[in-house]
């Protein structure tokens, strides 16, 4: 009879164990096959890019004159989707009009006589592009309305000087074939010397020297192209990588069968243009103008991310079973999408937890402890994260042994911890700002509480089983963190449980799985390594 009961036992098992695998292991993946045969889903559009985050800093000063400080912004177009844009412009008046050449930010003041501080922030997302030129394409007679104007001789760009005669004889084949031209063109406009930027560089200068920064070399393709009855034009802009910078880009936009087709010189792209290249203006323009009667200084401050394709995302709305009605709702309410990133990588990062407790045998302060700071740490970067972690919990934690010492109550002592905890985050915050690590301000987005009662259960274990362990359970702590911190910030996991949100029921059932583990942890291998090999 016994032996009876153990067979319908281990069959109920088998038969939960086949019922989680179809429910929560199936079912999704069935619905995922679904949206990528029926619904046109791709991993091309579910991957995450590269975002870059642009802040323009200018710092000006008036001498009780008028002050007037003019850019060019970026646009959004086929090629560059720009978000967030923001602006501080203090006490100056800030308005944007639309010029032929692009769209102009001016900060001015009828009187000003201090010192003014602007910035402008915007997130930019490029997409790399490639011509593929017509080798049968000639030179037309005619063009439509509006392009012959980039056919045209200017100040700096001398499309009839002699220098500029000699060197498209030289160089230009004698042929109407436009990528035959181009080719000729470009090949010796890259041959010259690149040489830093030092100030504007005129297409005859260039030709004459034989050398060039980005703007000479860019006017004298545009000048040869012009010379050959081929549409050109100077594009303007910033070449974006992380890290701070002065330095503008310019590169040129030749007019073939109907688009503009970007070529730069200086760089070395033919026909093709990089992701990292954000367009301001166009047209042979400077990129910032100002009154002449005041001090002006200015940089621009880039980081990259990865972040979800936003066009994918609104795409989704079209689809069943994805996040997107989520995302908008958050998006309406003014709530920081952040947020709902949080929400979502939150259960992963409580199944790396799991796995590593359950599965591999290591064990944390808290249970969700390490999954919170990887949260905590998306602000403050990985390293300040951990070192305002340790800080916050190895400073406090010393201060259970006073505490025990005067026979505290234990939620008068808690109170009074909490008090320390956020003694130590504003005297952090302080004392980073005035040190210049920025990042590490940001451990007050911390979890107040659950840092509390983690420096209590420091202090505790310190006083119950001596620093060495507990060090070595902090440690623990922090390795887990670390695994969650990398799982848990990557743009490619917000892809996919966006796109996918039936990936919850594949954690749910691997969490259900993990509930019933029953196998030896990996840790624990070579401490029970004996019965293993008597068996």
């Amino acid at each position: 009879m016994k032996r009876k009961n153990t067979i319908n036992f281990e069959n109920y098992l088998s038969g939960l164990n086949l019922g989680v695998f179809v429910i929560f292991i199936l079912v999704p993946f069935a619905f995922i096959s679904l949206k990528f045969g029926k619904f046109g889903y791709t991993f091309t559009k579910i991957l995450p890019r590269s975002s870059y985050e642009v802040v323009l800093n200018i710092d000006a000063e008036g001498f009780g004159e008028g002050l007037k400080i003019s850019t060019f912004l970026p646009v959004t177009d086929n090629r560059q989707k720009i978000y967030n844009e923001s602006n501080t412009s203090g006490t100056l008046d800030f308005t944007i009009e639309m010029t032929e050449n692009g769209r102009m930010a001016n900060w001015e003041s009828n009187q000003s006589n201090k010192k003014e501080s602007i910035g402008y922030y915007f997130t930019v997302i490029g997409q790399a592009v490639k011509y593929n030129l017509d080798t049968n394409t000639v030179v037309p007679d005619i063009y439509p309305p509006g392009i012959n104007t980039y056919l045209e001789t200017t100040e700096n760009i001398q499309v009839n000087h002699p220098v500029i005669d000699e060197k498209y004889r030289k160089y230009v084949p004698e042929t109407n074939n436009v990528n035959e031209i181009l080719h000729s063109i470009y090949n010796y406009t890259v041959s010259l010397n690149p040489r830093p930027f030092k100030g504007l560089t005129d297409a005859v200068t260039a030709a004459k020297l034989n050398e060039a920064s980005c703007n000479g070399k860019s006017r004298l393709f545009v000048a040869l192209s012009r010379k050959a009855g081929i549409p050109a034009r100077l594009v303007g802009g910033l070449i974006l990588e992380p890290g701070t910078k002065k330095t503008s880009h310019q590169w040129i936009e030749v007019f073939v069968n109907g688009y503009w087709i970007p070529f730069d010189a200086l760089n070395k792209y033919f026909a093709y243009l990089p992701s990292n290249y954000v367009q301001l203006y166009v047209g042979d323009k400077y990129l910032f103008s100002h009154s002449s009667n005041i001090n002006f200084n200015y940089n621009y401050t880039i980081k990259e991310r990865m972040v979800a394709n936003p066009g994918f995302i609104s795409e989704l709305h079209n689809t069943p079973f994805n996040a997107y009605e989520v995302w908008q709702a958050f998006e309406n309410m003014g709530i920081p999408l952040g947020l709902l990133k949080i929400i979502l990588m939150l259960p992963l990062g409580a199944l790396i937890v799991a796995i590593f407790r359950n599965v591999i045998g290591i064990q944390t302060f808290g249970i969700f402890l390490p999954a919170l700071i990887a949260i905590a740490s998306r602000e403050t970067g990985l390293l300040y994260g951990i070192v305002g972690f340790m800080l916050i919990v190895g400073v406090v934690g010393m201060f259970h042994f006073p505490l025990e010492r005067l026979g505290m109550l234990y939620v008068p002592k808690m109170a009074v911890q909490l008090i320390l905890v956020v003694f130590m985050f504003l005297f952090t915050a302080i004392v980073a700002m005035k040190i210049g690590l920025y990042k590490l301000s940001y451990v007050t987005l911390f979890p107040i509480v659950i840092l509390t009662v983690t420096a209590e259960r420091f202090g505790r274990k310190v006083s119950e089983e001596g620093l060495k362990e507990s060090l070595i359970l902090l440690f623990h702590t922090l390795i887990v963190s670390i695994c969650a911190y990398f799982v848990m910030n990557s743009a490619t996991m917000e892809a996919l449980f966006l796109a996918f949100p039936e990936l919850f029921l594949a954690i749910l059932g691997i969490n259900i799985w993990l509930g019933r583990w029953i196998g030896i942890r990996l840790t624990e291998y070579k401490r029970f390594k004996w019965l293993t090999l008597s068996k």
